[in-house]
């Protein structure tokens, strides 16, 4: 995997101020066989192409007991309890937040393979 782990949000958070962008979290578990098409075959191109890395931080957190990470606020919080925190239940969700931390977007699952990209797409556009 190409991606981006989150490990520190308040970092991740101040470099997308700087820059500009949002900040696309892809929330997976290991042994998730959609949450590896969705890396696989959406987020690992997306991170290849300008048109993305231009408008967004793209990272991935792992869902795992005994992991951990700094959350938006610069507290350190257990990756299990992030995914409390945005009340998911279901993998792969991804969430986007803009500059400040902000949820803008939740996408749960895949509904199709063959509209997953252009569904994501419409969302991201739709957020700037």
């Amino acid at each position: 995997m190409r991606t981006l782990t989150a490990k520190n949000l308040f970092q991740t958070k101040q470099q997308a101020k700087k820059d500009n962008k949002n900040i696309l979290l892809l929330m997976h578990l290991e042994d998730c066989s959609w949450c590896h098409f969705v890396i696989s075959e959406v987020i690992d191109p997306m991170i290849e192409l300008k048109e993305y890395t231009d408008k967004l931080i793209i990272a991935q957190i792992q869902i795992h007991a005994g992991l951990s990470m700094v959350d938006f606020k610069g507290a350190k919080i257990e990756n299990n309890d992030f995914a409390d925190r945005y009340d998911i239940d279901f993998y792969p969700t991804l969430l986007l937040f803009n500059a400040q931390g902000v949820l803008l977007e939740k996408i749960v699952g895949v509904a199709s393979e063959d509209t997953y990209w252009t569904d994501l797409d419409n969302k991201l556009e739709k957020h700037g």
